[in-house]
């Protein structure tokens, strides 16, 4: 299925940012289940997954993945609900989601994207 009607169909069984921002980023960042080193030489995993937790040369399920997945949005998530103000649509909230996993919470909070919430 499409992306876009991926997350059409989530929005219209009520799915909340976090749901819509897993399909997003498994959709878009590309799951690697063994681990490796991104362009900044940084121990990377699943999709996206960094940190000391990750054990080199270990074969990581999807199940894992889909966990670590949940954990890091939750992280996120949390970070950039206490940034916006106003009141938005739950597909912006995942988009939201999105682009703070990529960049980092950090850089989402001085951002342009933040400053026009």
């Amino acid at each position: 299925m499409v992306l876009k009607n991926k997350v059409k169909a989530l929005l219209a069984g009520g799915a909340g940012a976090i749901v819509i921002a897993a399909v997003l980023l498994d959709d878009l960042e590309g799951r690697r289940h063994e681990p490796y080193r991104d362009v900044a030489v940084v121990l990377t995993v699943c999709d996206g997954h960094t940190g000391k937790d990750i054990v080199p040369g270990k074969y990581y399920t999807d199940a894992e993945c889909d966990a670590l997945l949940n954990k890091d949005l939750a992280l996120v998530a949390a970070r950039i609900d206490l940034l916006i103000k106003v009141s938005i649509p739950e597909s912006e909230r995942a988009a939201f989601y999105s682009f703070a996993y990529n960049v980092g919470t950090g850089a989402f909070a001085k951002s342009s994207l933040l400053k026009r919430k």
